[in-house]
């Protein structure tokens, strides 16, 4: 029998998922610095937007949504503790998963709020 995975919880996240994954990021921006620049730009200001969606989700359609756009905007960027959020907010079922939602929801503000600080020291 094999061995049991730990679950993932935003606290076990928060400790093994890098906040900004600048390596991630030059890859693709084949180490443009202007153009990382830009898009983690562009990241944060619809970050607002997206999160907004999330917690004013209204029906399942409109909450997948958003979780998947906001999993797929930080795997972009390299945004990878939120990029783990996002997934594990994905898999909860809307009108159900209450206490996991509302944690993984706190646990994405303070991610965001890292992120948003980790950006600002390395892009400025």
């Amino acid at each position: 029998m094999g061995a049991r995975s730990k679950p993932t919880t935003p606290v076990s996240m928060g400790r093994e998922t890098p906040t900004l994954d600048r390596a991630h990021l030059a890859h693709y921006t084949m180490e443009n610095r202007e153009l990382e620049c830009e898009i983690i730009a562009l990241f944060l200001e619809q970050l607002p937007t997206t999160m907004a969606m999330l917690k004013t989700a209204a029906r399942p359609a409109d909450w997948k949504l958003a979780a998947h756009t906001l999993k797929g905007s930080a795997a972009a960027v390299g945004a990878a503790r939120i990029n783990a959020l996002a997934i594990e907010i994905e898999k909860c079922v809307f009108g159900k998963d209450r206490k996991a939602i509302q944690e993984l929801l706190t646990a994405l503000e303070q991610a965001v709020t890292q992120f948003r600080r980790a950006a600002s020291r390395i892009y400025g």
